[in-house]
């Protein structure tokens, strides 16, 4: 339960302590008092976003906190899952600086806001006249239903199933489009790696072909100038360099001995008929193996032309560059039969989660269709306690074709405040009085049906009054000696049934306004009902009348 609340420097609250008891709070106040500060107030610490406005110092910081008695609720898991020291008072607390950041914290430790709002969702369900619009919606009732029909654990599963089987079926639809046009260019991919494939590239094959194009297309020219070479070397009868040399050593042997100079012209002149031996039996060797050979030639060319066009077909420039893209086309080819096989086990893994997800929306439907005699039933005797005896209400569950998050089943509430009056669908024929009454009845039922300590009802009576008011009092009251209700009201007859009154004023101080909070107790209470009764002008019989509801003499 809430134990206490205190706010810093929000709106028009300065700073503020309200200490709440457990049973029925109740909070007055005039219009535009700040009972909807208070609410605003509440809200950050249960997650709301943050404003920089709602600063009424604006070089303060805001800070608001709550104190909450948890030892009852069972949640030292969820502080151990969330690394937090577990205190069986724990204060949830938000500050905002000047420039708007915002910070919060469980126990002082810092969390964010997503922590901030689970743990908050365990404690406090806080019921306003806006909700109202909310049974218009078709999640909303069945989520109503489903608390009632204790499907939690059945709504969880069958959420997470459908989260599987919507992220499979969006794997399978992407990559069925990713296949889709793979396959429009499976034949330009296939054609070209054929093409590739078919010329039996070699890595170094195009330098090699055109150096054997150069020495096929000049072969009778080499021929021609290594013969002549080698026959100057070694090879005329007459006058070839090798004889005249070897003519210049033997003039120069008979010298041997005779100084070092000497000795070394004759070595290298040794050393040149060895190197001009040798090559002249290569150039006579290169001469033998060139080979004029026309068809030869023409091969090469053809060849190499083949390269080149390849190479301009594919905007490449080397035979290594259309080596590359005949495998990245392989790659891509066989990527694109994995992706087929991985289609294929998708669509089974698809079909298998939807049908997965289908069973448990279908367990869920009959678990709610099982629920409903029991729960219209529960709700017509809360409703004839709220002062519509006549009443009847009428809940139908229609199945659709596709699953979405709330299950298969639509949901339509049919009401009619009067007997012999045909049910008909609730947001035509109910009126805001009625409505309040309706979503009274709802969370009176659930709230009885869940763990949560306190319950909050922030200005529902709207459209309440007379003998409605005082059995709307009564449901309130009834619901508070089991959960810790706190309401915000208008109408004498819920506030007189409070165990706690607190009064919210407001009031200028130092040329600003403030507002404020007084506990009210005797004839201050008396007082302030009175003036709820009567207005401006409290009269005695006004006073009177405030004590009859407070069951005071």
């Amino acid at each position: 339960m809430l134990r206490a609340l205190q706010i810093e420097n929000y709106a028009l609250i300065r700073s503020l302590e309200i200490a709440f008891d457990k049973g029925f709070t109740v909070i007055t106040g005039e219009t535009g008092a700040g009972k909807s500060i208070l609410m605003g107030a509440l809200s950050l610490i249960l997650g709301s976003r943050a404003e920089t406005d709602v600063l009424h110092d604006k070089t303060r910081k805001c800070i608001v906190e709550g104190v909450f008695d948890i030892e009852e609720l069972s949640l030292q898991n969820f502080f151990e899952e969330n690394d937090l020291d577990y205190q069986p008072l724990t204060t949830l607390r938000r500050e905002i600086n000047e420039h708007g950041k915002s910070r919060a914290f469980i126990n002082d430790t810092p969390v964010n806001l997503t922590t901030l709002r689970t743990l908050a969702s365990s404690l406090i369900d806080i019921h306003s006249q806006h909700q109202n619009l909310l049974l218009l919606d078709s999640a909303f009732r069945l989520s109503i239903l489903d608390q009632y029909a204790d499907n939690a654990s059945l709504r969880t599963n069958y959420h997470n199933a459908l989260t599987h089987y919507l992220q499979v079926e969006q794997q399978r639809q992407e990559l069925k489009t990713a296949c889709a046009e793979a396959a429009l260019r499976q034949e330009y991919l296939q054609f070209t790696l054929d093409e590739l494939d078919k010329a039996q590239l070699q890595p170094d094959e195009q330098e090699q072909t055109e150096q054997s194009i150069r020495l096929l297309s000049h072969a009778e020219e080499i021929k021609t100038h290594l013969y002549a070479a080698t026959q100057q070397l070694s090879e005329s009868e007459q006058g070839n360099v090798l004889q005249e040399l070897k003519a210049i050593q033997s003039e120069c042997q008979p010298l041997h001995g005779l100084g070092p100079d000497i000795d070394d012209i004759l070595r290298r002149l040794d050393e040149a008929i060895v190197e001009l031996g040798d090559i002249s039996y290569e150039i006579s060797r290169k001469e033998s193996e060139v080979e004029v050979n026309p068809a030869e030639l023409e091969r090469r060319n053809e060849r190499i032309d083949l390269i080149y066009t390849l190479q301009h077909k594919y905007q490449v420039d080397s035979v290594s560059g259309l080596l590359e893209l005949a495998e990245k086309l392989r790659q891509e080819l066989t990527q694109q039969s994995d992706n087929e096989e991985r289609l294929h086990e998708l669509e089974r893994e698809s079909t298998q989660a939807e049908q997965a997800a289908h069973n448990l929306a279908t367990q869920l439907s009959k678990s709610r269709q099982k629920a409903i005699p029991a729960f219209q039933k529960e709700l017509g005797q809360r409703l004839s306690q709220l002062g519509m005896p006549d009443s009847s209400i009428e809940i139908r569950l229609e199945q659709d074709t596709e699953m979405h998050p709330s299950g298969i089943d639509r949901i339509s509430i049919l009401f009619s405040a009067n007997k012999g009056v045909e049910p008909a669908d609730l947001s035509k024929v109910a009126s805001g009085g009625e409505m309040s009454r309706i979503m009274l009845a709802l969370k009176s039922i659930i709230t009885d049906s869940t763990l949560l300590p306190t319950v909050i009802f922030d200005e529902i009576d709207t459209g309440i009054s007379g003998e409605t008011a005082n059995k709307v009092a009564a449901v309130m009251h009834a619901l508070s000696l089991r959960h810790q209700v706190i309401a915000i009201t208008h109408l004498p007859q819920i506030a007189a049934k409070g165990d706690q009154h607190y009064r919210v004023f407001k009031e200028n101080r130092g040329g600003q306004a403030v507002t404020d909070l007084q506990l009210l107790e005797g004839d201050c209470r008396v007082e302030a009902l009175a003036g709820m009764l009567g207005g401006d002008h409290i009269t005695d019989t006004a006073r009177a009348t405030a004590r009859e509801l407070l069951h005071i003499q």
